[in-house]
């Protein structure tokens, strides 16, 4: 019999496999469980490293549905008068004081390893691979513009994901220390995958979504590597983090490369 699992128990475990293989290197904390679809948002990322440099992400994570290989609420609203979970996101992720990057982590599952493309020159094809796979908020925004089954199914979905690994370890964007090379990927990845997403909307959608996001691609465009992460990832690190700083945020997860 198929067994569905959740995000949260997919996230909880994620975790605590990275803890056991990477134990001086990551550090976490899970706080209580937000109202559901409150900020689209349930897990933060910090990378730093030797330089001393930060770059962080704002991430919500989908599961697959296994019976159908959808993801059926990756443009989730609670209600029609709500605002859709994605765009959420990306407003809360832009805050002007530590602006981060919104991202989304698919849990998928898939078995036809013909099918999936790989641009990885880290590693040789391996499916699971896939198992986890990051894509960028404004794709998932822009991807909503399709009205054809609002590209759910993860064959549509998987010319425009990568696989996690790939931000962290990928040969070509591999200088620097681990924020520069996150960096790097997203600058000439994920941002690339959002304009070809952009460019191939008709004009009439590109129009509408320049006047919606205008304000947050600018924030967004500006992001840079930063020497002052918000003070409670810094807490974090010094095992001295009390109160949860976002009540909607359910993960804090830092990850600080050995020198």
């Amino acid at each position: 019999m198929d067994c569905q699992i959740g995000e949260e128990t997919l996230t909880d475990l994620n975790i605590l496999e990275l803890k056991i293989r990477h134990a001086s290197e990551v550090y976490s904390r899970t706080f209580s469980k937000p109202e559901e679809g409150l900020n689209g948002a349930d897990w933060e990322w910090w990378f730093t490293g030797s330089s001393r440099k930060w770059i962080g992400f704002r991430v919500q994570a989908k599961v697959i549905d296994i019976k159908t290989n959808r993801f059926n609420h990756l443009h989730y609203k609670k209600d029609k008068h709500s605002p859709f979970q994605c765009d959420t996101l990306i407003q809360n992720a832009l805050l002007p004081r530590h602006p981060r990057i919104p991202l989304y982590c698919l849990y998928s599952n898939w078995n036809t390893l013909a099918q999936l493309p790989w641009k990885c020159a880290t590693y040789y094809p391996v499916e699971e691979s896939y198992g986890c796979s990051i894509l960028s908020a404004f794709a998932v925004r822009y991807l909503r513009s399709i009205k054809t089954g609002k590209a759910k199914h993860f064959q549509s979905l998987l010319e425009h994901v990568s696989p996690w690994h790939c931000l962290v370890c990928c040969r070509g964007y591999g200088e620097g220390d681990l924020p520069s090379r996150v960096f790097r990927f997203w600058r000439e990845s994920i941002q690339q995958v959002e304009a070809a997403i952009l460019e191939g909307l008709s004009l009439d959608n590109r129009q509408e979504l320049d006047g919606e996001l205008a304000y947050y691609r600018g924030v967004y465009n500006q992001i840079e590597l930063t020497q002052e992460p918000p003070s409670y990832v810094l807490s974090l690190l010094n095992n001295q983090l009390e109160e949860q700083p976002d009540p909607n945020l359910r993960t804090l997860t830092v990850f600080k490369e050995r020198d």
